[in-house]
């Protein structure tokens, strides 16, 4: 159950067809104060200041649903408006929130504590998804201010991972975004060691499809680096033909996505 679970709260996360507008626009007709409150924010981010539209988050209510509101509000600057530098403010605010509360409250009470640092490392995760340019896609541009924020935000996510005993696919994917990162930071030797180790917390989740993705990106990072460039494109190839022998929607979502990392980072290939 745990990696069921896992696997489809990372396909939620990362998949340009999983959050489509329609089903962010359900999201609002279900709760209407989320359409009100992005809509509030991008009044303040644009006329008044950063820590106004801060303080009017944080002012939401209990912990956890100032927390929810962040994490809402991230996915909704990103899917609805392409705003990349204004959900780059309002994650690390939201990930700063969560931390926070939660050294404030673990005395008291350690189950909400490790609800909040949950809710730091989903927008940490989102953070560093969005700010990264494998995805490519239409109407968003990374500047190297957002790469930054992104690399350090997958090392967030990453150590609450551990922290948190999510488990192997948790913190498999914790190396994957950590990996995408370093990739995009042209630091190829870490992307590589990253999905290396991703492709081993898959492994020991026993969740093939993840490992096989993973083993894509070990290809995809040795290309992008240039050196291992032919090892690389037996690798990916392997795990391409691999993958779709699963015949479903989430292997060849992983096969669509390598590939359009693989012309991002290195170059077209067969």
């Amino acid at each position: 159950m745990e990696k069921t679970i896992a696997r489809l709260i990372f396909f939620i996360l990362i998949a340009a067809a999983v959050l489509t507008a329609q089903g962010l626009e359900a999201a609002d007709k279900e709760d209407p104060q989320r359409a009100e409150i992005l809509r509030k924010v991008r009044v303040l981010l644009k006329d008044g200041d950063t820590f106004e539209a801060i303080e009017f988050l944080n002012s939401l209510g209990k912990p956890e649903t100032v927390a929810e509101r962040y994490s809402d509000l991230v996915r909704d600057l990103y899917w609805k408006e392409r705003a990349v530098p204004e959900l780059v403010t309002i994650a690390r605010a939201g990930i700063q929130y969560c931390l926070t509360k939660a050294q404030e409250i673990e005395a008291e009470d350690a189950e909400l504590a490790k609800e909040l640092r949950s809710a730091a490392k989903t927008n940490a995760y989102n953070l560093a998804s969005f700010t990264w340019p494998g995805w490519d896609h239409e109407g968003i541009v990374i500047n190297q201010a957002e790469l930054a924020a992104g690399l350090d935000a997958a090392k967030v996510n990453l150590r609450l991972a551990r922290e948190l005993e999510k488990g192997p696919l948790r913190v498999s994917m914790a190396y994957w975004v950590l990996g995408a990162q370093y990739m995009a930071a042209g630091k190829h030797s870490e992307a590589l060691e990253a999905f290396v180790l991703s492709k081993e917390q898959a492994h020991a989740s026993l969740d093939s499809l993840y490992e096989l993705l993973a083993s894509g990106y070990v290809g995809v990072a040795k290309i992008a680096g240039v050196t291992n460039r032919a090892e690389g494109e037996r690798e990916l190839e392997e795990a391409i033909e691999s993958l779709k022998k699963f015949r479903t929607d989430d292997a060849q979502f992983c096969i669509d996505q390598l590939r359009t990392a693989v012309k991002v980072f290195g170059g077209d290939t067969e």
